[in-house]
């Protein structure tokens, strides 16, 4: 495995964070969601502004009520442009949940 480089946002919601501006991979991530619903995790493959809500995500994390999602592998999504996160209560929506999830991700 090639070594990539961790991103670690704590109490994430809706501010769109970019850990990657170029093209790339996402060879993991580590999430917790502190919430008592399920919390939506948006990733955009984009150099590009992001509005939430109206942007369509290139792929979601659904992140269960109080756990967590881990995965570290070796080959990674491909990034074409770059990547953008933000968290939210729908998978496309724009409404922030109501305590931020702890979110680390791994870029190459």
């Amino acid at each position: 495995m090639a070594f990539a480089t961790p991103f670690s946002y704590l109490a994430q919601t809706t501010t769109v964070r970019t850990p990657k501006t170029t093209a790339g991979s996402l060879k993991g991530w580590m999430i917790y969601n502190p919430n008592s619903s399920v919390a939506y995790v948006q990733l955009f493959d984009t150099a590009g502004a992001i509005t939430l809500g109206t942007t369509a995500p290139t792929f979601v994390l659904p992140i269960p009520a109080t756990a967590a999602a881990n995965v570290l592998v070796d080959d990674g999504i491909t990034l074409s442009q770059g990547l953008k996160l933000a968290c939210t209560t729908t998978a496309t929506g724009s409404t922030a949940p109501s305590t931020g999830l702890d979110i680390a991700v791994f870029v190459e």
